[in-house]
């Protein structure tokens, strides 16, 4: 007895049931691509707010804890190609063996002034999500007096590389104050973690002078300039005073000490 098989249908290819969409289908198709595009659109939207939103509650955050919007480091390296000056007049003690002995540093950061000018380099880094705009950057001057001529020394030269370039000179703005005018060319955005940099060349003819870095911004909304200060290395101020026309003693390096140069001398 042979089985008998019934007609094979070719294979690949579909029933006429198959392949025949229903007017159910047709007609929601436009409705699932819809639903497919504004699920896909609120996605974006919603991720979008959830990630904005967070942001600016790190932000509220940083604020109550009163976290600076701005931070800086601040390079004034006190090694080759400058000059110094000290209001007394360094003639004996132990001021004078560590000039002998190459020990200027703690003299330095004591009482000591750069001579003419100082370049400082003043790197800024946002702290908020929400952009800081730096608006203006310039010394404040803290306190003056006389020009320092008791003791000087140079060191030898070297190099020199600008960054975004601020030029102030501390005479002028003693005697015009804030009214001079704004000192950066342009503003500049921070936003959390970016950086730029701010080489501030400042000079003085005229007097003695202590003083910090004032860095004026906007933030937010609000309409008000704030501002933020910044100090040397070791929270001390900057110090900067004008050329003596003579000074009692002078020092002059010899690689790793110093030598005096005579008394009552013209030029550092």
């Amino acid at each position: 007895m042979t089985a008998q098989t019934s007609p094979e249908q070719p294979a690949g290819e579909n029933t006429r049931e198959d392949t025949e969409e229903t007017p159910l289908a047709k007609a929601t198709r436009p409705v699932r691509w819809l639903g497919v595009t504004v699920a896909g659109g609120l996605a974006t939207v919603i991720a979008g707010i959830v990630v904005t939103g967070w942001s600016w509650v790190q932000d509220q955050w940083r604020d109550f804890h009163r976290e600076p919007r701005i931070s800086a480091i601040v390079y004034s390296p006190e090694t080759a190609g400058i000059s110094f000056a000290f209001p007394d007049a360094i003639t004996s003690g132990p001021d004078r063996r560590l000039l002998l002995n190459g020990g200027y540093e703690p003299l330095v950061r004591s009482r000591g002034s750069r001579i003419g000018e100082i370049k400082v380099l003043l790197v800024l880094r946002g702290r908020r999500n929400d952009p800081v705009r730096v608006l203006d950057v310039r010394p404040r001057i803290l306190s003056s007096g006389p020009v320092a001529a008791g003791t000087c020394f140079h060191l030898p030269n070297a190099g020199e590389s600008p960054v975004f370039p601020v030029k102030a000179d501390l005479d002028r703005l003693a005697s015009s104050g804030r009214s001079a005018g704004r000192l950066l060319e342009k503003n500049i955005d921070l936003v959390y973690g970016e950086r730029t940099s701010v080489e501030l060349t400042v000079t003085a003819r005229k007097r003695r002078y202590e003083w910090d870095i004032e860095v004026s911004y906007a933030y937010g909304d609000s309409a008000e300039v704030q501002r933020a200060y910044f100090t040397a290395e070791g929270d001390r101020p900057f110090r900067l005073t004008g050329p003596a026309r003579r000074y009692t003693i002078g020092y002059s390096s010899m690689i790793s000490y110093f030598r005096e140069t005579g008394r009552n001398v013209k030029r550092c």
